[in-house]
């Protein structure tokens, strides 16, 4: 596992999680959800089911904003962790590759 983190400033992070949650109350998140569909692996699954993943995690200095959340599966968000952007796409590149 890649231990390369940001320090994490517990107050910062408090009001990052909190920016998550207005995000997901708002009418932009909803929209995003509301096409069932994985940013990543493209999978269609239930609204409901999907989750919110900052491309850039937190942890790595990402900020909970429009340009940095994305709805994402369970599977492809538990699989992600705290992968920095470039390592996930060649993972995610691993994995459909594996698929064809």
């Amino acid at each position: 596992m890649d231990h390369d983190f940001f320090p994490a400033d517990p107050d910062l992070m408090d009001v990052e999680r909190g920016k998550a949650k207005r995000l997901k109350q708002s009418a932009w998140w909803k929209n995003r959800i509301g096409t069932g569909q994985c940013s990543y692996c493209q999978r269609r699954v239930p609204p409901k089911e999907l989750t919110m993943d900052h491309k850039i995690p937190l942890i790595r200095g990402g900020r909970t904003s429009k340009s940095n959340c994305v709805p994402a599966c369970q599977s492809c968000n538990q699989l992600k962790e705290n992968m920095p952007p470039e390592k996930w796409r060649a993972v995610l590149e691993e994995i459909q590759s594996g698929r064809s």
